[in-house]
């Protein structure tokens, strides 16, 4: 029986130590903690934390693979303030739509300037509600990163310039056809 006991008192030593290793931050970036709820992934708790999936997994010691169960602590990275200040439009819709008009071939730059239109209202300080999209034709920037440097975009501010956003859009037809604004 003692034998037993002292077996049961090691397996939860065991446990309990991995579980503190796992989830050690690794840095004084933690701000905060956040309690895992049923259904939570790393991808969705970085999501809701307005970060992304690779900080949040450094920052806690932690792969994709490693499992998360209901009611542990994740450390969540401090928000850098990557968000751009929204400029003011300093473009008329004239200059906008010949913008528009130089970055698109012709048999595809009415239905873009109607998108541009639906999206912004010509506006090239457009910023979403939710603010991850940017500019004229709304583009999610976090979602392009790697190919927005092909067309000279390597910051968020750089989507309210309206030659950019509308070479990106033009790019991002080629890649991805009109899905991303239907």
């Amino acid at each position: 029986m003692v034998h037993r006991i002292a077996r049961l008192l090691l397996c939860s030593v065991t446990t309990t130590l991995m579980v503190v290793v796992s989830y050690a931050p690794v840095s004084a970036a933690c701000t905060k903690n956040y309690t895992v709820k049923q259904g939570d992934s790393w991808w969705r708790i970085a999501e809701r934390n307005d970060t992304t999936l690779k900080r949040v997994l450094k920052l806690n010691n932690a792969k994709q693979s490693t499992r998360i169960l209901p009611g542990e602590q994740v450390c969540i990275p401090a928000v850098t303030n990557s968000e751009p200040k929204q400029p003011r439009n300093e473009f008329t819709k004239n200059e906008v739509i010949q913008f528009i008009r130089d970055a698109w071939p012709d048999e595809l730059e009415e239905r873009a300037l109607a998108i541009a239109q639906r999206e912004s209202k010509f506006n090239p300080s457009a910023l979403s509600g939710s603010k991850c999209c940017y500019g004229l034709f709304q583009i999610y920037y976090r979602w392009h990163t790697t190919w927005l440097p092909q067309v000279g975009i390597t910051s968020p501010a750089q989507m309210f310039d309206p030659r950019l956003n509308a070479a990106a859009a033009y790019r991002l037809y080629q890649r991805n056809g009109w899905g991303p604004w239907e």
